[in-house]
């Protein structure tokens, strides 16, 4: 019998008691989604969209208000199933008196992992914090620590990846290096569930996308399948009385009649072409800018 998915959500809802009010604020609101095993699941969103909430629900941070997670089918709580995941939180709250040399032998040694010194050397040389093993956390900056994070979760091989915003405070050269750290994971055989607000990683990397608007889950699908569920097209055309160039984009249904009309208020059309949908584009459409 094959193992039960990695990450299975089933009518999560998640409230919190308003402070000084009656009441209470709706999270999350019903969501269900699956993340397969190999799968790379980008978690997208506005700010307050439910993604942080979801992801505690997920590990075991938090308790669901209704609904059920299970992680290969066991209790995100579970010691063995802990064992099993690398996680990066948005925020990491380090001890800056620490190196990062002493969070991963203390790491090491509470969750009983056999490596050794040179092991941890090697990592923090692969997220790229060669040199920095044994500096105080009070010296980093944001990315840096990103960087740390990273190592952690990567300390114990998981077979799961849950990332939280991973690539914040990043340039874009370290934004390629984790991605390409990602995709190594993956090749491995870890399942990742990456949240983040940089669609363009999401979409670099990603096979399969889950969004959320207002703790709502809004559409879910493969790449492929968002990407390409309508063909949009590009106009450029150009007024014979003004001389003004003029660029459109167009859903498909609405091309040939936007055609016809250029072409009755004698405008001349110099090109039409197939305009490449982003994910940007899909979010936008499914959220409708919304951020609430």
């Amino acid at each position: 019998m094959s193992e039960k998915p990695p990450i299975q959500v089933s009518n999560l809802s998640k409230h919190f008691a308003r402070k000084r009010s009656i009441g209470s604020i709706q999270a999350v609101s019903n969501i269900s989604f699956d993340v397969n095993q190999g799968e790379i699941v980008g978690f997208i969103g506005h700010n307050g969209a439910g993604k942080t909430t979801s992801i505690k629900c997920i590990l075991g941070l938090l308790k669901p208000s209704e609904g059920k997670v299970s992680l290969w089918g066991g209790q995100p709580a579970d010691a063995e199933v802990r064992k099993r995941i690398g996680y990066i939180p948005e925020n990491p709250d380090y001890d800056d008196s620490f190196s990062p040399m002493e969070y991963l032998t203390m790491f090491a040694s509470m969750r009983d992992l056999s490596g050794v010194e040179s092991d941890w050397m090697n990592l923090l040389a692969r997220v790229g914090l060669t040199k920095w093993e044994t500096t105080g956390i009070r010296q980093f900056s944001k990315g840096m620590r990103q960087r740390l994070s990273l190592a952690i979760a990567l300390q114990s091989t998981p077979d799961l990846l849950i990332l939280d915003e991973p690539t914040g405070g990043l340039d874009p050269i370290a934004r390629k290096e984790f991605r390409e750290i990602i995709l190594e994971e993956n090749k491995r055989g870890a399942s990742i569930f990456l949240s983040s607000h940089i669609l363009s990683d999401v979409e670099t990397i990603c096979s399969k996308a889950i969004i959320l608007s207002g703790g709502k889950l809004i559409t879910e699908g493969s790449m492929k399948e968002l990407l390409g569920e309508l063909h949009l097209y590009r106009i450029v055309s150009i007024s014979r009385k003004t001389g003004q160039e003029v660029e459109e984009i167009l859903p498909e249904p609405d091309l040939q009649t936007r055609i016809d009309s250029l072409r009755k208020d004698n405008v001349s059309i110099i090109k039409i072409e197939l305009a490449l949908k982003s994910l940007e584009d899909v979010f936008m459409a499914a959220t409708g800018g919304d951020h609430k």
